[in-house]
């Protein structure tokens, strides 16, 4: 890797330094931000179809916005995210969708609950440059698409970020284990568990399109509803909340099984690992 001058390099990490205060609220080092975020971006800069998978709470919407920010201000590219979120299908569709297949599927989370032959499209259209793209915003405290799009002009990269992003198709020894109560008690059978499955495997046609994946690999299960109570707590304006903490313990539970399999197997073939602490930082990076 060529090294970059020490003015440009101190002017890329204080806007690295800024970013991430603007974005995460924290003052970070410099020297934790030039061993970590910097060593990402910098395998970066010659990649456009990124892919950032990791669970609740990792950071990996902080690292694709820092990403669009670095690569517009220093490679003078126009950059989108894609978000698997602003793809759920509204409750509607998804009460269709839980009196067809299973009862599970009324909460939005596993493959199937997405609209993801539109996002495939949109992902199509965006790579092939097919302009104006229009892309979905989905609103989570109605539960639904909202009435106004994302106009796309111009995408020289595209960072598609999303919790179950790059996840292969479960083995069907591991997918029949049960994880939590909700598999024990409400999935007794696996129809739900088999039927997402099934869905994950027609989202491979998403994941192909995209050359560069970037995994943030939690350290304990337990930490994620840690992270995912913070950032609640955070969006709420909130100290202390046990009534939600309880809600959070039990909606992970529909995350837990695919979000296991991808600590297991994602390891073995993204391009950049990010292991976390139970702090959410930084642990190390693994380059590939």
């Amino acid at each position: 890797m060529n090294q970059l001058s020490g003015v440009k390099k101190k002017d890329e990490i204080i806007f690295i330094q800024k970013i991430l205060k603007e974005i995460t609220n924290q003052d970070l080092h410099i020297e934790y931000i030039k061993k970590t975020y910097l060593k990402i971006l910098l395998k970066l800069k010659s990649k456009n179809k990124i892919m950032i998978a990791g669970s609740q709470g990792s950071g990996k919407s902080s690292l694709s916005k820092l990403i669009k920010l670095y690569l517009e201000k220093f490679q003078n590219k126009s950059v989108i995210i894609i978000s698997i979120d602003d793809f759920y299908l509204s409750k509607k569709n998804r009460m269709q969708l839980s009196k067809n297949k299973h009862p599970l599927f009324l909460t939005r989370g596993v493959p199937g609950t997405h609209d993801w032959e539109a996002l495939n499209q949109k992902i199509k259209q965006i790579l092939n440059k097919e302009f104006p793209v229009y892309l979905p915003i989905f609103d989570k405290v109605s539960d639904t698409r909202k009435s106004t799009y994302k106009k796309v002009l111009k995408a020289d990269v595209i960072i598609f970020e999303g919790w179950c992003a790059g996840a292969q198709p479960v083995a069907q020894n591991y997918l029949q284990k049960n994880f939590n109560n909700l598999e024990k008690c409400e999935d007794k059978n696996f129809i739900w568990r088999e039927t997402y499955n099934e869905y994950l495997n027609q989202y491979q046609k998403i994941f192909s399109q995209f050359n560069y994946f970037i995994y943030f690999q939690f350290n304990q299960w337990d930490h994620v509803l840690n992270w995912k109570y913070k950032q609640e707590l955070e969006l709420r304006d909130k100290k202390k909340d046990l009534a939600l903490k309880k809600y959070l313990k039990d909606f992970i539970q529909y995350y837990e099984k695919i979000s296991k399999w991808m600590h297991l197997k994602v390891p073995k073939y993204c391009n950049i690992l990010i292991k976390l602490d139970a702090h959410q930082k930084i642990k190390s990076i693994n380059l590939k």
